[in-house]
């Protein structure tokens, strides 16, 4: 098997390019969006006389924000500091609100993550756990299962979902190999990005997405959720998606014939060094004990994080040069992540969000929709804007700050709330450019797969998911925040 070093570059960061509207001259674009920029900016300002001006220029920020994300081909990162930068000096008028929030522990929780993740991938343990498990339980059903199990284990150390899927392309290219038909290839294919994808919601630090939804909801909501609590809420709905996946895919692509198949050993589950002599991988795993043990111990996470980064460099261990994992963060994600905090610090101290309580969801309330409706609303939205917001984490900035308010107004738990914006929003399997993932296991030749088995696979997963979440918001979360006594 190839081993997971050969690939050293950063995983890709927010997505460089948008939706692009088929059958328009590219020449006319930018200015048809400057225009109507312009005219939602005036709008603004001409229809909302009586709001505070900080509450409209917020307003105008976030909505040339979005329209930054989703329609123009400019990168999110880009159009985030953009926003940030105007946040900070128009609205706040403090530019050093900008700077502190490089200094926020979320973006040097995410920094040794991607730090630690980066050693993980170096030392090679993920290509001898897939090998292993090929050893062992060769036919085509245990192998998916076992693999989506792996791809599961890793959301607790990899915030990055690129990443992630960077790191399993070497096991898909060995399975591929021992396939023997395309319809196989293709199921394998498929798998990854889908359990890569939705395992992601079982840890904090699965995407890059799940740290900026805690820090928005804290901000805008002021109830935390800390790395035990997302857990314990996320862990068992990510179990119950990403199986569930699993068995529609070997169902949908597959013949019970098929499905019951072997295939042989991939190279690689013998020789070399045995997984418990890894020093990377018991270090790694003393962080994730460390953050499921705060409450008894009381250590700082982020504290926890950066002293196994430093750890797993220390002279002996480390599986690479320090200054390599360096260039392997995603930085564009933590700047991504500092804009957005610094967005969010904007809404709150211009007084937006209780404006947007008092004027557009109050009335939306007095419609006498039921918490549940409300929820059923999120997630249907949720779940449907990937196909027009082709990021995660922007995905979230857009729609979580709107969705806290909505549900402060009727009435509901905010961490509920955005446990079923976050869960939906994760959720991107319809369109080949709606996430790295997908895309890269699609573009893997004739092994991958086509515009046409993605369809097939949304049309199931899709509505399967829109109940599971609806399930857990209305039912599973709120006993396991009673019995867990979690907010």
């Amino acid at each position: 098997m190839t081993n997971a070093t050969e690939w050293t570059g950063p995983p890709p960061g927010p997505r460089t390019g948008s939706l692009r509207l088929p059958g328009r001259d590219a020449r006319l674009r930018p200015i048809g969006i400057a225009l109507m920029a312009a005219a939602c900016g005036i709008a603004i300002e001409l229809a909302l006389p009586g709001v505070p001006p900080p509450a409209r220029h917020a307003l105008i920020i976030l909505l040339l924000a979005m329209i930054g994300w989703t329609l123009t081909p400019l990168d999110d990162t880009f159009v985030a500091v953009a926003a940030a930068v105007a946040m900070a000096v128009v609205v706040i008028r403090r530019p050093e609100t900008l700077f502190a929030t490089l200094g926020n522990q979320l973006i040097w929780l995410l920094l040794a993550s991607f730090l630690l993740a980066a050693a993980f991938r170096a030392s090679g343990a993920a290509d001898r756990l897939v090998a292993l498990a090929t050893a062992r339980l060769r036919s085509v059903r245990a192998l998916a299962y076992a693999l989506t199990a792996i791809m599961l284990a890793t959301a607790f150390l990899i915030p990055s979902t690129s990443g992630r899927a960077a790191m399993m392309v070497p096991a898909y290219a060995a399975i591929a190999q021992h396939c023997p038909g395309r319809r196989l290839r293709t199921a394998f294919a498929l798998l990854f990005p889908t359990a890569i994808l939705l395992s992601a919601f079982a840890s904090p630090l699965g995407a890059g997405a799940h740290l900026l939804a805690v820090e928005m909801t804290a901000r805008l909501s002021g109830t935390g959720i800390g790395y035990l609590g997302w857990v314990a809420f996320g862990l068992p709905f990510a179990v119950l998606s990403a199986f569930l996946s699993t068995e529609a895919i070997l169902r949908l692509f597959l013949t019970p014939e098929e499905r019951g198949d072997r295939l042989p050993p991939l190279p690689g589950g013998t020789g070399g060094t045995p997984l418990r002599r890894q020093p990377v991988l018991w270090i790694a795993a003393a962080v994730v004990l460390g953050w499921l043990t705060e409450p008894v111990h009381g250590l700082d996470p982020t504290i926890l994080a950066v002293l196994g980064a430093l750890a797993v460099f220390c002279p002996g261990v480390a599986p690479l040069p320090f200054r390599d994992a360096l260039r392997q963060a995603d930085l564009g994600l933590l700047l991504f992540l500092a804009a957005t905090i610094c967005l969010a610090d904007g809404m709150m101290a211009s007084g937006l969000h209780e404006w947007l309580v008092a004027t557009v969801f109050r009335p939306l309330q007095r419609g006498e929709l039921s918490p549940p409706a409300i929820l059923a609303l999120v997630t249907a939205l949720a779940l449907l804007s990937h196909l027009v917001i082709h990021s995660r984490t922007a995905r979230v900035s857009i729609l979580l700050p709107p969705v806290l308010i909505l549900a402060r107004s009727a009435g509901i738990d905010p961490v509920i709330a955005m446990l079923a914006t976050v869960s939906a929003t994760g959720f991107c399997q319809t369109l080949m450019i709606s996430a790295k993932p997908v895309a890269l296991f699609g573009g893997m030749a004739e092994s991958g797969y086509g515009a046409g088995d993605l369809a097939r696979l949304s049309a199931v997963l899709l509505p399967l998911h829109f109940l599971l979440i609806l399930l857990f918001a209305t039912v599973g979360w709120p006993v396991i925040g009673a019995v867990l006594a979690l907010p």
